[in-house]
């Protein structure tokens, strides 16, 4: 398995469009790859983050036993218009640090917070994905590639979950 997908019905609320959002620097090397295959006119590279370091709401806990993983770590992704994260692998290695783990046991789960909105897009490994309803989930194993963007009007909002197989 390279990536899964799946739903779970929605049990959350919407305070997560009032998070303290902050934008987390990127590697300079990342940056300039993609400005070399021509992503030079892009008004940012990436969203803005609400992670484990800020209070979590109760019910982010529904999260703990539904994707095999231990030791989960939560952040919430907010994508406004014009933003884009051309096609990376993540590193991890705050995680890895944090928990010992082994970069071949990682997994990480996107949860689509809310009913997909024209201009919204996730790619993972080369496929394409839109149309997708709140609570539909996409896991992927370690390095696989993936990318994202929203060309429309409505910020897009998901939940990051970080884990280690169980």
């Amino acid at each position: 398995m390279k990536y899964s997908t799946g739903h779970i019905s929605p049990f959350w609320g919407d305070e997560y469009k009032k998070f303290s959002y902050v934008r987390q620097p990127l590697q300079a090397s990342e940056i300039e790859a993609w400005q070399k295959m021509g992503y030079d006119y892009v008004k940012s590279f990436s969203g803005q983050m609400y992670d484990n370091r800020n209070p979590m709401p109760d019910w982010i806990t529904g999260f703990e036993d539904k994707f095999g993983l231990k030791n989960q770590t939560y952040n919430f992704y907010k994508m406004s218009q014009l933003e884009i994260m051309p096609v990376h692998s993540d590193h991890y290695q705050t995680y890895m640090r944090l928990f010992g783990a082994k970069l071949d046991r990682i997994n990480r789960v996107l949860v689509m917070m809310e009913d997909w909105r024209p201009g919204h897009y996730l790619e993972i490994d080369g496929k394409g994905f839109v149309n997708w309803r709140a609570g539909d989930y996409f896991q992927w194993e370690n390095s696989t590639p993936h990318a994202a963007a929203n060309i429309g009007i409505d910020p897009r909002y998901t939940l990051q979950i970080t884990g280690e197989l169980i």
